[in-house]
């Protein structure tokens, strides 16, 4: 009776370290402190009287992520002009400057992990985001860079909070996980 009541309380430790060791895999992977954004200032519209800024092309990020920050620009009823990074300085438009970076690693596939995006006038910064998807955990780093760089203009630009902007780009930019090869 002993010999069978220890090898029932054996195999109860081990199905509970089955059960404990999976729980622990699962959290680990699902990024449960989601925390893509690294830091935010968001842009006060006030700050820009005639609704006009200049995105500085860099000519080293994809020029996907131009057009994407061109058509949400636009959406919000901006006017912009796009200028080459040699010329933004040797231009004589006292207009603010946006300027952007995205960096795209591979893990199995190729996704976007870093998207920087700040707006200066007069050297002042106005608005700045950097969004890191590797800190949304596990698989959540894979998704839509179109559709992360639109949320992350959303939340620079728009009402989004953070809190929401957050979980939107940890779910691959969108909830229902879409994948985009941008």
């Amino acid at each position: 009776m002993v010999l069978s009541a220890q090898l029932v309380s054996l195999l109860e430790t081990k199905w509970m370290f089955k059960k404990l060791s999976a729980l622990s895999a699962i959290l680990l992977l699902s990024g449960c402190a989601n925390n893509a954004i690294l830091e935010l200032q968001k842009l006060d519209s006030k700050n820009i009287e005639n609704r006009s800024i200049q995105i500085i092309d860099d000519g080293r990020t994809k020029d996907s992520i131009k057009h994407i920050i061109a058509g949400k620009l636009d959406e919000y009823g901006f006017q912009y002009q796009i200028v080459d990074v040699t010329q933004s300085n040797s231009n004589a438009s006292n207009n603010p400057k946006l300027t952007y970076s995205a960096n795209w690693w591979w893990d199995m596939a190729s996704y976007m992990r870093y998207l920087n995006i700040e707006i200066k006038d007069n050297n002042q910064i106005i608005a700045l985001v950097k969004i890191d998807t590797v800190k949304c955990g596990g698989f959540d780093k894979f998704g839509s860079a179109r559709r992360r760089t639109e949320i992350t203009l959303d939340l620079l630009l728009s009402e989004l909070n953070k809190e929401e902007a957050n979980k939107l780009i940890c779910l691959g930019g969108q909830p229902n996980k879409a994948s985009d090869p941008m």
